[in-house]
């Protein structure tokens, strides 16, 4: 690739801003189809802020346009993630079965090692169903437990994760019930699975609330690792505020100083006059870092107004 060509049409990207709807819509899908990487998604992008009836075909069709060719058109999959993307923006249902099409696409090619380029895009995708379609959890739910690697690689367990930890917010997103059935048994069974795709099966079910919920988050609320401690209590105190405010307080009496201080801070966030009186019992609790926390934790409530 040339420099001066990209910055030429980078130069023409820029000039459509001023120009009519209709011939805007055709300089951007041309600069689509010079099908420099970077360029190509600046053009899409700028197509997406565009409001006009036939824009919505034309994505779809540069999107086939780039499938009849992907590895010459879209070798890293850049540009289809980015009309993707756009759709979940633009909230079309015309654009479901392209969605799902993306969902499924696997794209190997050769670099030291073989590779699949298509993990954005199908991440990508699995969060635009979850916008689009109130339908799609059985697409999403096949990536959620996705984890044989499409390519041979060392660390297996790793290579879908982005997948797989953006299909438990997907499922969050969507809001489907049956969906918590399905978070929950991943993090009642999470084999080998990692801990980045937990943590999100655990805010999505958490914001879910579903009536089994307590049952399977206490063993992470409990854990010893503050990771997941951290994640779970965040997220308990943000979406049920003064009502989880006991199981905090319990979590901090059984569990090490660590930890305490991250019921502390949860403890703070739920934001409610309960909260700040439990903080200032906590100021002659036994640990020092617990009072510490306390303490800090008080000064970010208002100060008492006096009369």
């Amino acid at each position: 690739m040339k420099i001066g060509n990209y910055d030429k049409i980078i130069t023409k990207i820029k000039s459509t801003e001023n120009m009519p709807d209709e011939e805007s819509i055709d300089i951007l899908v041309d600069c689509v189809k010079k099908c420099i990487s970077f360029s190509s998604v600046k053009a899409v992008k700028r197509l997406e802020k565009i409001n006009h009836p036939k824009l919505i075909d034309t994505l779809i069709g540069l999107y086939n346009w780039l499938e009849d060719d992907p590895k010459k058109r879209d070798l890293s999959c850049d540009v289809r993630t980015a009309i993707i993307e756009a759709f979940g923006n633009l909230n079309s249902p015309k654009t479901i079965n392209t969605v799902k099409k993306a969902a499924k696409t696997i794209q190997v090619m050769k670099r030291a090692t073989l590779e699949d380029m298509a993990l954005g895009l199908r991440a990508t995708a699995a969060l635009t169903l979850a916008k689009i379609d109130e339908t799609s959890l059985y697409e999403i739910s096949l990536l959620l437990f996705d984890e044989k690697p499409d390519v041979p690689t060392v660390n297996e367990i790793y290579a879908k994760a982005t997948i797989r930890k953006a299909a438990a917010q997907a499922i969050g997103i969507l809001g489907d019930p049956t969906g918590a059935n399905l978070l929950a048994l991943k993090l009642k069974f999470p084999r080998n699975e990692i801990d980045d795709v937990l943590a999100e099966c655990l805010e999505s079910i958490i914001f879910m609330k579903p009536n089994f919920l307590m049952d399977v988050i206490e063993p992470y609320l409990f854990s010893r690792d503050e990771y997941f401690a951290t994640i779970t209590a965040l997220a308990l105190a943000e979406h049920f505020r003064e009502d989880i405010l006991d199981l905090l307080l319990c979590t901090l009496e059984k569990s090490h100083e660590k930890i305490q201080k991250i019921m502390v801070t949860a403890i703070t966030l739920t934001r409610c006059n309960k909260a700040k009186q439990i903080l200032e019992n906590l100021l002659t609790h036994p640990s020092k870092i617990v009072r510490d926390e306390a303490e800090e934790g008080l000064k970010s409530y208002p100060p008492v107004k006096s009369s």
